[in-house]
């Protein structure tokens, strides 16, 4: 973890583990805390754990330096911790480490914060990504939180960067941010209705934030986007912090459909000219939308000149995702091509995207819209598409 500047009366961190284990043994908590505290170079005075009924454990160390705490959800494999520490000698990341390692948590969402600054001080908070496949861990100093919850799918974040303005963290791991949020929302987007020689009825799967359809709206051919997202809390967090979405939001052109997107994918049959999905890490809910179940559906919602785009993950972290959705779409669509796009902030930064067609060439631009864009342009559209033998080559 990147360091913050040890002022003020202590170091306060605060732990979410989802996807965790072991969340229902107060012999593992407290062998844990035991270890943590020896760890972090901590003074024990007292553990007390307690076994709740019919499950769940809350368990509090108190040392000489303050404290640790954890409160246990079995049921959701939910844990939530925090430790505040006074004096340069604990090791924070140690304690961290040990209890990363004993409750094996699949997402965990950490902020640490510096307490009891003057007034004149201001207050240090960092939020960490622990994206699960990526080698490295990115950290982001925290300047204003805009909103921070739980909602009935996912843990949502959105907080201001001094430089990347804001940025929207879902589950843990950062979805968007001002800097260069661009570059992946019109590579899903502008493509695949280039492509198409007359795109009227577009569907965007997930988006919640809106930007997608933000920039379907750019399409003066598009005369319907329907929104299918699971999560509202997402669409209205955007639509309240983010004028780009809130406007999208308003034309009358869309319409919301706050479902899963099995189930409201369904509801089309031969209607649809474009279909970009837009997902969160297929990990999961999200995991099915990457499977060829899904994939079928939208062959089903798609007119004949129909054309489906979806985000596909890292080549340098999520290579199996890359390969897997490929060849799956491959197999259900006679023509599928590889597109790319640098996104800084995304683990890897190399981010594919995957475009198939029951027949149509997705790498021929059929229309040559005006557009207001930041990278994309019809006349280099072909520039987007990862050549065969290389594709052939990040495949293999």
């Amino acid at each position: 973890m990147a360091e913050i500047a040890k002022v003020g009366l202590g170091q306060h961190t605060i732990c979410e583990f989802w996807g965790a284990t072991n969340l229902d043994s107060p012999e593992l908590t407290e062998a844990a805390f035991r270890k943590a505290v020896a760890a972090g170079k901590a003074t024990l005075v007292q553990l007390v754990v307690h076994q709740f009924a019919p499950q769940g454990v809350s368990a509090v160390a108190v040392i000489a330096e303050s404290h640790l705490s954890i409160h246990t959800w079995p049921e959701l494999g939910y844990a939530a911790l925090d430790y505040f520490t006074c004096g340069d000698h604990v090791d924070v990341d140690a304690i961290f480490d040990v209890l990363k390692e004993a409750y094996e948590p699949e997402r965990i969402v950490r902020h640490q914060m510096v307490r009891g600054h003057g007034p004149e001080e201001t207050l240090a908070s960092r939020f960490e990504e622990h994206e699960p496949q990526s080698i490295y861990q990115a950290s982001y100093p925290m300047g204003r939180v805009l909103e921070q919850r739980r909602t009935q799918f996912q843990d949502l974040l959105l907080f201001e960067h001094p430089k990347a303005g804001k940025v929207l963290a879902l589950d843990g791991i950062v979805q968007m941010t001002d800097v260069d949020t661009y570059v992946y929302h019109e590579v899903l987007t502008h493509p695949a209705l280039v492509a198409h020689p007359n795109p009227r009825t577009v569907a965007v799967v997930g988006g919640g934030d809106a930007f997608i359809v933000a920039e379907a709206l750019k399409h003066d051919t598009v005369e319907k986007v329907y929104l299918l997202e699971l999560d509202e809390d997402v669409i209205e967090t955007a639509r309240k912090h983010y004028p780009v979405a809130a406007a999208a939001l308003a034309d009358p052109r869309v319409e919301v459909r706050a479902a899963d997107a099995f189930q409201t994918i369904s509801e089309f049959d031969d209607e649809l000219d474009a279909i970009l999905v837009d997902l969160t890490d297929p990990i999961g809910q999200a995991a099915r939308l990457f499977e060829d179940p899904f994939y079928a559906l939208c062959e089903r919602a798609m007119r004949a000149d129909g054309i489906l785009i979806a985000q596909t993950e890292s080549v340098h972290f999520h290579p199996n995702t890359v390969r897997t959705c490929f060849r799956t779409l491959s197999q259900r669509f006679p023509r599928t091509e590889l597109l790319w796009g640098s996104i800084a902030t995304y683990p890897g930064a190399f981010w594919t995207f995957a475009m198939a067609t029951k027949g149509l060439d997705p790498t021929v631009a059929r229309r040559q819209p005006v557009l207001d864009t930041q990278l994309y342009s019809p006349e280099a559209h072909s520039w987007f598409f990862v050549p065969p033998p290389v594709r052939a080559k990040l495949l293999a």
